[in-house]
Protein backbone atom coordinates (compact mmCIF):
# COMPACT_ATOMS: atom_id res chain seq x y z
CA UNK A 1 0.00 0.00 0.00
CA UNK A 2 1.32 3.27 -0.74
CA UNK A 3 2.15 5.23 2.10
CA UNK A 4 -0.15 8.54 2.87
CA UNK A 5 1.34 11.91 4.03
CA UNK A 6 -1.01 14.35 5.29
CA UNK A 7 -1.43 17.76 3.09
CA UNK A 8 -1.75 20.52 5.32
CA UNK A 9 1.89 20.57 7.03
CA UNK A 10 3.13 20.14 3.72
CA UNK A 11 1.08 22.94 1.83
CA UNK A 12 2.07 25.43 4.66
CA UNK A 13 5.69 24.44 4.01
CA UNK A 14 5.34 25.34 0.56
CA UNK A 15 3.59 28.65 1.49
CA UNK A 16 6.34 29.73 3.98
CA UNK A 17 9.37 28.60 1.29
CA UNK A 18 7.59 30.78 -1.45
CA UNK A 19 7.02 33.33 0.68
CA UNK A 20 11.12 33.25 2.49
CA UNK A 21 12.00 32.86 -1.33
CA UNK A 22 10.06 36.04 -2.52
CA UNK A 23 11.38 38.13 0.39
CA UNK A 24 15.37 36.70 -0.59
CA UNK A 25 14.74 37.81 -4.41
CA UNK A 26 13.73 41.53 -3.14
CA UNK A 27 16.96 42.16 -1.55
CA UNK A 28 18.67 39.78 -4.55
CA UNK A 29 17.20 42.22 -7.07
CA UNK A 30 17.78 45.16 -5.70
CA UNK A 31 21.11 44.82 -4.24
CA UNK A 32 22.25 43.14 -7.56
CA UNK A 33 21.42 45.74 -9.92
CA UNK A 34 22.66 48.11 -8.03
CA UNK A 35 26.09 46.03 -7.62
CA UNK A 36 26.05 45.15 -11.73
CA UNK A 37 24.75 49.03 -12.33
CA UNK A 38 27.52 50.46 -10.24
CA UNK A 39 30.05 48.91 -12.15
CA UNK A 40 28.41 50.20 -15.52
CA UNK A 41 27.79 46.87 -16.49
CA UNK A 42 23.94 47.48 -18.02
CA UNK A 43 24.02 43.64 -19.12
CA UNK A 44 24.83 42.23 -15.69
CA UNK A 45 21.91 44.62 -14.57
CA UNK A 46 18.78 43.11 -16.67
CA UNK A 47 20.18 39.63 -16.59
CA UNK A 48 19.83 40.18 -12.44
CA UNK A 49 16.69 41.85 -12.95
CA UNK A 50 15.12 38.97 -15.73
CA UNK A 51 16.54 36.66 -13.18
CA UNK A 52 15.16 37.78 -9.98
CA UNK A 53 11.79 38.34 -12.06
CA UNK A 54 11.28 34.80 -12.82
CA UNK A 55 12.91 33.74 -9.32
CA UNK A 56 9.26 35.85 -8.68
CA UNK A 57 7.42 34.11 -11.22
CA UNK A 58 7.86 30.42 -9.60
CA UNK A 59 7.46 31.71 -5.92
CA UNK A 60 3.80 33.43 -6.82
CA UNK A 61 3.50 29.95 -8.66
CA UNK A 62 4.17 28.21 -5.42
CA UNK A 63 1.74 30.06 -3.66
CA UNK A 64 -0.95 29.53 -6.00
CA UNK A 65 0.08 25.60 -5.67
CA UNK A 66 -0.32 26.05 -2.12
CA UNK A 67 -3.43 27.79 -1.89
CA UNK A 68 -5.13 25.34 -4.53
CA UNK A 69 -3.20 21.99 -3.18
CA UNK A 70 -2.87 20.96 -7.19
CA UNK A 71 -1.33 18.18 -8.19
CA UNK A 72 -0.84 18.87 -11.63
CA UNK A 73 0.47 22.33 -10.85
CA UNK A 74 2.71 20.88 -8.40
CA UNK A 75 4.25 18.98 -11.36
CA UNK A 76 4.88 22.20 -13.36
CA UNK A 77 6.47 24.04 -9.73
CA UNK A 78 8.74 21.63 -9.51
CA UNK A 79 9.96 21.45 -13.16
CA UNK A 80 10.18 25.22 -13.41
CA UNK A 81 11.67 26.21 -10.34
CA UNK A 82 13.98 23.15 -11.47
CA UNK A 83 15.08 25.47 -14.51
CA UNK A 84 15.17 28.41 -11.89
CA UNK A 85 17.89 26.43 -9.68
CA UNK A 86 20.19 25.46 -12.70
CA UNK A 87 19.69 29.53 -13.81
CA UNK A 88 20.84 30.44 -10.66
CA UNK A 89 24.09 28.45 -9.99
CA UNK A 90 24.89 29.73 -12.98
CA UNK A 91 24.45 33.59 -12.02
CA UNK A 92 25.80 32.45 -8.63
CA UNK A 93 28.89 31.14 -9.91
CA UNK A 94 29.79 33.48 -12.68
CA UNK A 95 29.22 36.13 -10.07
CA UNK A 96 31.40 34.91 -7.20
CA UNK A 97 34.00 34.86 -10.35
CA UNK A 98 33.35 38.59 -11.30
CA UNK A 99 32.23 40.07 -7.83
CA UNK A 100 36.59 41.39 -7.11
CA UNK A 101 36.66 42.64 -10.40
CA UNK A 102 33.16 44.82 -10.23
CA UNK A 103 34.45 46.26 -6.65
CA UNK A 104 37.54 47.04 -8.57
CA UNK A 105 35.55 48.69 -11.81
CA UNK A 106 33.36 50.91 -9.43
CA UNK A 107 36.46 52.47 -7.53
CA UNK A 108 38.12 53.21 -10.80
CA UNK A 109 35.29 54.66 -12.11
CA UNK A 110 34.49 56.57 -8.57
CA UNK A 111 38.16 57.96 -9.31
CA UNK A 112 37.71 58.57 -13.19
CA UNK A 113 34.29 60.35 -12.95
CA UNK A 114 35.91 62.96 -9.96
CA UNK A 115 38.52 63.94 -12.11
CA UNK A 116 35.94 64.19 -15.04
CA UNK A 117 34.06 66.56 -12.78
CA UNK A 118 33.91 69.96 -13.79
CA UNK A 119 31.66 72.94 -12.26
CA UNK A 120 29.11 73.03 -15.37
CA UNK A 121 28.81 69.30 -15.43
CA UNK A 122 30.17 67.26 -11.68
CA UNK A 123 29.84 63.36 -12.81
CA UNK A 124 30.03 62.49 -8.80
CA UNK A 125 26.29 63.74 -8.15
CA UNK A 126 25.22 60.00 -9.14
CA UNK A 127 27.53 58.75 -6.96
CA UNK A 128 26.88 61.26 -4.15
CA UNK A 129 23.19 60.90 -4.06
CA UNK A 130 23.14 56.93 -3.99
CA UNK A 131 25.72 56.41 -1.59
CA UNK A 132 25.26 59.72 0.51
CA UNK A 133 28.65 60.58 0.14
CA UNK A 134 31.11 63.45 -0.88
CA UNK A 135 34.05 63.64 -2.91
CA UNK A 136 36.44 61.31 -3.11
CA UNK A 137 38.06 62.13 0.64
CA UNK A 138 35.17 64.33 1.94
CA UNK A 139 34.06 67.82 1.78
CA UNK A 140 37.46 69.02 1.62
CA UNK A 141 37.53 68.02 -2.12
CA UNK A 142 35.35 70.48 -3.01
CA UNK A 143 35.91 72.93 -0.07
CA UNK A 144 39.77 72.86 -0.64
CA UNK A 145 39.64 73.78 -4.27
CA UNK A 146 40.06 77.88 -5.77
CA UNK A 147 36.30 79.41 -4.87
CA UNK A 148 35.41 75.76 -3.95
CA UNK A 149 31.54 75.08 -2.62
CA UNK A 150 29.74 72.23 -2.31
CA UNK A 151 27.20 70.51 -4.81
CA UNK A 152 24.16 70.02 -3.74
CA UNK A 153 24.37 66.36 -4.16
CA UNK A 154 27.18 66.55 -1.10
CA UNK A 155 23.97 67.13 1.03
CA UNK A 156 20.69 66.09 2.80
CA UNK A 157 17.94 66.72 0.98
CA UNK A 158 20.15 69.30 -1.82
CA UNK A 159 20.16 71.46 1.05
CA UNK A 160 23.86 72.64 2.30
CA UNK A 161 22.34 75.72 4.35
CA UNK A 162 22.58 73.45 7.34
CA UNK A 163 26.41 72.17 8.13
CA UNK A 164 24.48 68.94 9.94
CA UNK A 165 23.09 68.19 6.24
CA UNK A 166 26.30 67.67 4.83
CA UNK A 167 27.61 64.29 3.69
CA UNK A 168 31.04 64.02 5.88
CA UNK A 169 32.85 60.82 4.13
CA UNK A 170 34.02 60.43 1.47
CA UNK A 171 32.96 58.08 -1.90
CA UNK A 172 36.33 56.23 -2.26
CA UNK A 173 35.30 54.27 1.11
CA UNK A 174 32.01 54.91 1.78
CA UNK A 175 30.82 54.11 -1.83
CA UNK A 176 33.12 51.25 -1.58
CA UNK A 177 32.06 49.80 1.36
CA UNK A 178 28.73 50.49 0.62
CA UNK A 179 28.71 48.58 -2.92
CA UNK A 180 30.46 45.43 -1.23
CA UNK A 181 27.97 45.54 1.40
CA UNK A 182 25.27 45.17 -1.47
CA UNK A 183 27.55 42.54 -3.23
CA UNK A 184 27.79 40.14 -0.35
CA UNK A 185 24.43 40.30 0.20
CA UNK A 186 23.87 39.22 -3.16
CA UNK A 187 26.31 36.65 -3.20
CA UNK A 188 24.19 35.22 -0.22
CA UNK A 189 20.45 35.82 -1.30
CA UNK A 190 21.89 33.65 -4.04
CA UNK A 191 23.27 30.71 -1.43
CA UNK A 192 19.52 31.08 0.02
CA UNK A 193 16.97 31.44 -2.97
CA UNK A 194 19.01 28.04 -4.30
CA UNK A 195 18.13 25.96 -1.14
CA UNK A 196 14.92 27.66 -0.73
CA UNK A 197 14.14 26.54 -3.98
CA UNK A 198 15.11 22.69 -3.18
CA UNK A 199 12.71 22.91 -0.49
CA UNK A 200 9.94 24.22 -2.14
CA UNK A 201 10.34 21.01 -4.88
CA UNK A 202 10.59 18.41 -1.55
CA UNK A 203 7.76 20.53 -0.22
CA UNK A 204 5.86 20.41 -3.80
CA UNK A 205 6.95 17.18 -4.15
CA UNK A 206 5.18 15.77 -1.04
CA UNK A 207 2.31 18.43 -1.16
CA UNK A 208 1.61 16.62 -4.81
CA UNK A 209 2.16 13.07 -3.32
CA UNK A 210 -0.59 13.58 -0.65
CA UNK A 211 -3.31 15.51 -2.47
CA UNK A 212 -2.77 12.76 -5.31
CA UNK A 213 -3.60 9.74 -2.37
CA UNK A 214 -6.34 11.81 -1.25
CA UNK A 215 -7.74 11.57 -4.74
CA UNK A 216 -7.56 7.97 -5.10
CA UNK A 217 -8.79 7.24 -2.12
CA UNK A 218 -12.16 8.95 -2.59
CA UNK A 219 -12.23 7.09 -5.83
CA UNK A 220 -11.67 4.09 -3.68
CA UNK A 221 -14.05 5.01 -1.29
CA UNK A 222 -16.32 5.47 -3.83
CA UNK A 223 -16.58 2.35 -5.78
CA UNK A 224 -16.85 0.28 -2.46
CA UNK A 225 -20.12 1.71 -1.84
CA UNK A 226 -21.12 1.63 -4.99
CA UNK A 227 -20.42 -2.23 -4.47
Amino acid sequence: MEKSFPISPWKYALFATCILITACTVLFFSCGVVTWGSAASIFGSYTTALIGAAVFGVAFLGVYVALKESYKYSILFIFVSGLVIVTMVAYFFTFAAMKGDLLAHFDDRVRQLFEEKTRSNDKMQPIHSLFRCCGLEGPQDYLGEENGALPASCCFAFDCSNPTNVFQQGCATKANENLKMQADITYYCCMAIIALEFMGILTAYYMGRARKYAKTKIKDDESHLND
